[in-house]
């Protein structure tokens, strides 16, 4: 009788841990991306979602906000005043259980001026108090290199006062002087905060003439694939 007793807890200990093994393993991962305009337009995330080895293993979240910086700045013409993502990031995490989240920022933050320290300093705490509060949450952040800036063919315009630089008035080497060093940055991050860094800015930087049209700060379709594929590759998905 005892034996049996035993026999019958031990099928009801095994069968809950079945269940509960069963119920953890249909649990979809969950994605968050998180970023400005090119995030906030989705085509690389589409593209992502249309080539997983396996769709179903996943529930992805686009959190992209055209105009949004981590580092709080905006030019003085901006109005209203840029976006800034703390105002935000508590309630895209609240209820979000994300197993990742892909911050995707830069092009904005440097407010299309030439380089300046104390903006860099200023995107560097954004990126560093982003991936703290994410990481919090068991969260795993993947950081994403800005996308280049594209600078060719355009007039020189140095010497300006910094203030006089903005989205419609790019400085002149935007790229090569200014978003390439925030692109360095981020793929030189390695802390316990930053699970992965994915180096986009190369690798759109390999295609510019098919990722770029018109439009020097957002990339065409083409250029959302190129970074879609990237990060499908890093992550091995």
């Amino acid at each position: 009788m005892k034996r049996r007793h035993f026999l019958s807890i031990g099928l009801a200990g095994f069968t809950s841990t079945l269940a509960l093994a069963t119920k953890q393993s249909d649990r979809k991962i969950r994605v968050a991306f998180i970023g400005d305009s090119i995030t906030n337009n989705g085509g690389y995330i589409e593209f992502i979602k249309e080539n997983l080895t396996e769709p179903e293993r996943f529930e992805i979240f686009n959190f992209g906000k055209s105009s949004e910086t981590v580092s709080g700045l905006s030019e003085a013409i901006h109005d209203p005043r840029r976006p800034y993502l703390f105002d935000r990031l508590g309630e895209i995490l609240k209820d979000g259980d994300f197993d990742y989240c892909f911050l995707f920022y830069g092009i904005n933050d440097a407010i299309y001026s030439p380089f300046d320290p104390k903006r860099f300093r200023a995107y560097q705490k954004g990126i560093a108090k982003a991936s703290k509060k994410i990481s919090k949450t068991g969260c795993k952040v993947v950081l994403l290199t800005p996308t280049p800036f594209d600078e060719h063919a355009m007039e020189p315009n140095g010497g300006l006062p910094l203030n006089a630089y903005s989205y419609k008035e790019p400085y002149y080497l935007y790229n090569s002087e200014v978003i390439s060093k925030y692109a360095e940055y981020i793929s030189s991050l390695k802390n316990r905060k930053v699970y992965k860094t994915i180096d986009t800015y190369h690798e759109v930087a390999k295609q510019m003439n098919e990722s770029f049209g018109t439009d020097r700060i957002h990339p065409l379709p083409f250029g959302h694939e190129v970074i879609g594929r990237k990060i499908l590759k890093e992550m091995n998905w």
